[in-house]
């Protein structure tokens, strides 16, 4: 019988998608009366308020290896992480495995392939949650930062390795590579994965052919709790709207050539390494920065249309699904994974192209009157969907 739960993440705070995927699974579970450990790289001032007051936290408290101070210390700690999997190994040390599930969500910034060697030599039941593609790209994203696009290469093969793709540099491309190699044959990863939960069929389809000793595999969407209770009016006079980190593979460089060249009312919402830099390129869109939940609600109910311009695979992207939650209706790139979630089939246009993007804005804007996205709250029940495949997991031998 399942009596504890061990949560796995590299933050103990919302860091990102996964680090609030990983709080809101622990949190649940614990309301559930399950005994719940949130095992962790770093937590900040808001972790205990974040996490049930019954949820043990247990940390290693070294931060994101790649930050720290001592470069060397830092690459050490990124590729095996030793302090992680003794303590874990500590932990697991007092813990029945016939009534434990450990699971995984995000490991590759703080506590590296090492949390996965004492998992596998006690035998304890392993769930990951496929949030990202680090169980087989280096770059955990199948995307060359250096052409703007999707890579089709095979992961961690001669042509792989020899591809400077990474965002920063080829020396930082060659750590990763290094880190890929222990986790894939000093670790076992992905071959030793037997449970594995994932956000998207597109996610899977590229995913699919790593485990060989898969034993159930299960999509279950991300946590949501999209709740309207003022909908939205049409727009007429709106605006395009970006909500999202500015980053390259976000494609927040196209949205921003495209609307401002065909030169209707854009805003963007949000943060990133490209802020100072498109900011001062393209003074005809607002750029607020960024915003709580509150706020960018407020944004999307004032826009005509949300833009989602991704240029990677993604895995469960939210935005699009609480805009039109809005009744707001998308305009999103069919590059990433976006386009499974959308209603409105009919504004999925070429990623990556400029030129697709102009055209469908000009689109969307002559169809605008006949555009109907029924608003409506969105909530999944997560919960129960992870507790049913952890007795999958907790009945196979």
């Amino acid at each position: 019988m399942l009596r504890n739960v061990i949560i796995i993440n590299d933050f103990a705070y919302v860091q990102g998608g996964a680090s609030k995927v990983a709080i809101d699974t622990a949190n649940i579970l614990a309301e559930k009366k399950y005994n719940v450990w949130f095992f962790t790289g770093a937590t900040d001032t808001t972790t205990k308020k974040s996490l049930n007051k019954k949820v043990k936290i247990i940390s290693t408290e070294q931060g994101e290896a790649m930050l720290d101070r001592n470069r060397l210390r830092g690459i050490k700690n990124g590729i095996y992480n030793r302090k992680a999997n003794r303590k874990l190994a500590e932990l697991l040390k007092s813990l029945n495995s016939g009534e434990t599930i450990v699971h995984v969500h995000g490991w590759t910034k703080c506590l590296s392939a090492s949390i996965f060697r004492p998992i596998f030599k006690r035998n304890f039941k392993l769930v990951l949650t496929l949030h990202d593609y680090f169980t087989s790209c280096p770059n955990g994203g199948f995307f060359n930062y250096k052409k703007n696009q999707i890579c089709t290469l095979c992961p961690m093969s001669a042509k792989c390795i020899k591809t400077n793709c990474d965002s920063r540099n080829y020396g930082f491309k060659i750590y990763r590579v290094i880190r890929q190699f222990v986790q894939n044959k000093v670790v076992g990863l992905p071959k030793k994965l037997e449970y594995i939960i994932y956000l998207s069929d597109l996610q899977w389809d590229v995913l699919k052919g790593n485990f060989e000793n898969l034993k159930y595999k299960k999509k279950i969407l991300n946590p949501m709790d999209f709740k309207v209770s003022k909908t939205g009016k049409k727009n007429k006079d709106g605006y395009y709207l970006y909500v999202g980190r500015l980053s390259q593979e976000k494609g927040i460089k196209i949205f921003c050539e495209a609307l401002s060249q065909v030169g209707y009312p854009a805003i963007v919402v949000g943060d990133g390494p490209l802020f100072d830099e498109l900011s001062n390129e393209y003074s005809t869109i607002k750029f607020v920065g960024w915003k709580d939940s509150e706020d960018v609600k407020k944004y999307m109910q004032g826009a005509k249309a949300l833009v989602f311009p991704s240029l990677w695979y993604e895995g469960q992207p939210l935005v699009p699904m609480e805009a039109e939650s809005l009744g707001i209706a998308c305009i999103v790139s069919d590059k990433s994974s976006a386009k499974e979630f959308v209603k409105n089939k009919d504004f999925v246009y070429d990623g990556g192209s400029v030129e697709s993007l102009k055209g469908m804005v000009e689109r969307f804007n002559f169809c605008y009157n006949r555009i109907r996205i029924e608003p409506g709250n969105i909530q999944n029940q997560y919960g129960e969907e992870v507790l049913s495949f952890y007795a999958l997991c907790m009945e196979r031998k």
